[in-house]
């Protein structure tokens, strides 16, 4: 075996045995940063997705603040807006927080989903009763609003237990809409 290594050694001469070595230091280091180029690559995707979604909801926005927009803005177009059911965690815990961050206090929430596969939507109905200042839960609602594109507040109840005290107590009823993660991604009409 050694004699006809040598022997192959001889053959190549030593431009061919340096390029060899060369070739084999190459491959090595190839392997050794395959992990982390691949990890770079899904990174890259994920931030790419989220360029995406993000882009899609500001034209949304774009589009529903020309005057007639509404008309023009068609259900595909909607639903292409709207991020995907995988982020329905994250947009919850978004939307809790920021009534935290209101000084709103909540003591639970109820949450039901329903899914359309035929449509690929998915519809999150949460219902929240909180207790604060009227100011609080107007500017809570309105940045919930502007933080979600896919958010709706479809039901408010209003109540002060007494005219004389600053709080009121209001249900929210609101809807995280999602595109289904079964649904295929297509690109918006034009």
């Amino acid at each position: 075996m050694r004699a006809r290594l040598k022997l192959h050694a001889q053959a190549l001469g030593w431009p061919g045995l340096l390029g060899l070595l060369l070739l084999l230091a190459a491959a090595a280091l190839a392997l050794g940063l395959t992990p982390r180029w691949e990890a770079q690559a899904s990174q890259w995707e994920a931030e790419a997705g989220r360029l995406q979604r993000q882009l899609r909801a500001q034209k949304l926005a774009a589009a529903a603040a020309t005057p007639g927009a509404q008309a023009t803005l068609t259900p595909a177009q909607w639903q292409l807006g709207l991020p995907s059911g995988e982020q329905r965690q994250q947009r919850l815990a978004d939307l809790l927080e920021l009534g935290l961050r209101q000084g709103l206090v909540s003591v639970r929430t109820e949450h039901r989903l329903t899914v359309d596969v035929s449509a690929g939507l998915e519809r999150l109905r949460i219902t929240m009763p909180v207790q604060g200042g009227y100011a609080q839960l107007r500017g809570y609602i309105d940045a919930a609003l502007l933080q979600d594109p896919g958010l709706s507040l479809d039901s408010l109840k209003l109540r002060r237990a007494n005219p004389q005290t600053p709080e009121v107590e209001a249900e929210l009823l609101w809807s995280l809409h999602a595109r289904h993660a079964a649904a295929p991604e297509q690109e918006a009409p034009r």
